[in-house]
This record gives structure tokens, sequence and C-alpha cells, in this order.
């Protein structure tokens, strides 16, 4: 009868340091991907049209500009870009700003129509563009995003009629994924609104 309850005992004692082990080795929960979109823009109507159609090309860009995953530099290594992990757009930029550009022209009716490039169908004007800059440049006190855009406009002859690069460092409150968007947002507004001001001069 002895024998029984120390071979009880020592089955439970094994049981019990099997289950330890086993709770130890499930390893942590594999972080969830985010995903982010630009806020919407906010320009000023424009009081008379500048164009009567326009066409926005998709942008284009270098190497990590064109995926999906938000990028930053640290402080002292600007030259160097990282990808941040388990963040990322709802869209590569260029077709994200694309879309961007769209939307916000319509909202200022700087054109009677504003449509997504087709180069089957001739407009009065297209706009093109490429992506220089679009990551976050510091980290830590100092967080702040760099958008840098070229902004091209030709007529239905591909005559260039505005060329010009358009750069806005904007601050965030920090550096969370959701205040960098914010921030990203604030300087895609001045930038159109800059780009604005620039056609209604031409």
């Amino acid at each position: 009868m002895k024998n029984i309850t120390s071979r009880l005992i020592a089955l439970i004692i094994s049981i019990t340091f099997l289950g330890l082990l086993t709770s130890c080795a499930v390893p942590p929960p594999v972080p969830e991907d985010n995903y982010y979109q630009l806020p919407k823009a906010t320009l000023k109507l424009q009081t008379k049209t500048l164009v009567n159609d326009l066409a926005i090309k998709r942008l284009v860009s270098d190497g990590l500009h064109g995926e999906r995953a938000l990028l930053f530099s640290k402080a002292g290594q600007e030259l160097q870009l990282k990808q941040y992990h388990y963040h990322h757009w709802s869209d590569t930029p260029p077709r994200m700003l694309q879309e961007y550009l769209i939307s916000a022209l319509r909202q200022a009716k700087v054109a009677n129509t504003v449509i997504n490039y087709d180069p089957g169908q001739r407009t009065e004007l297209t706009l093109s563009g490429k992506v220089r800059h679009f990551e976050q440049i510091g980290r830590g006190k100092k967080n702040e995003v760099l958008v840098e855009l070229e902004l091209q406009l030709h007529d239905k002859h591909h005559k260039i009629v505005h060329l010009k690069d358009y750069r806005v460092s904007q601050p965030a409150k920090s550096a969370k994924p959701h205040d960098l968007v914010s921030a990203y947002g604030q300087a895609m507004n001045k930038i159109m609104a800059e780009f604005i001001t620039d056609w209604r001069k031409i």
C-alpha cells in the first residue's frame, strides 16, 4: 500500500511538472499588424475653377517608398531608412497619394472634372509626380515627418506648364503611429495648399 501511495505521489508530481514545462513553452502571441490611411484633406473651396478637366497619374517612387511599411530614420542617422514592423499603410504610398490627390483636388473644386489617369483619354491637364521623401525623421523627444513630392502639370500636348518640388517637415504629437499619420495628413494639406496657390499664378 505504501509503494502504491509513493508511486501515485510521484505520478502527480511528474504530471504537474510536465504541465509547468508545457505552459512555459507556449510562445508569446505574435504582434498584430496595423494598417493606416491618410486623413482626408481639408482644403478651401476655390472660387473659380482653374481647368475644365484634370487627370491624376499614379506617383512614382524609388525603393522603400514604394512599399507599404511606415519608414523612419534615427536622429543622427538621417541617411539610413528603416521600416516599422507591424505598421503599414493601407496601400503603397504612390497609389495612396494618387487617390489622395484626386480626392483633395475634387474637394477644392480646382477643375470641373478630376479623374484617374487613363492613357486612352485626353484631358486638358495631367498631374504627375514623384515621391522623394515620405518618412519619419525624428524619434524620441522630437518627432516629425518629412514629405517631399515632385509635382508636375502638363497639357494635352505633353508640354510642362508647372514643375516644382514641395517639401514639408511636420511635427507630430508623439512617436505613436497614429500621431505620425496625423502629421502626414497635415503635411499633405500644406503641400496641396501651396500647389494650388502656385497653380493659380500660372
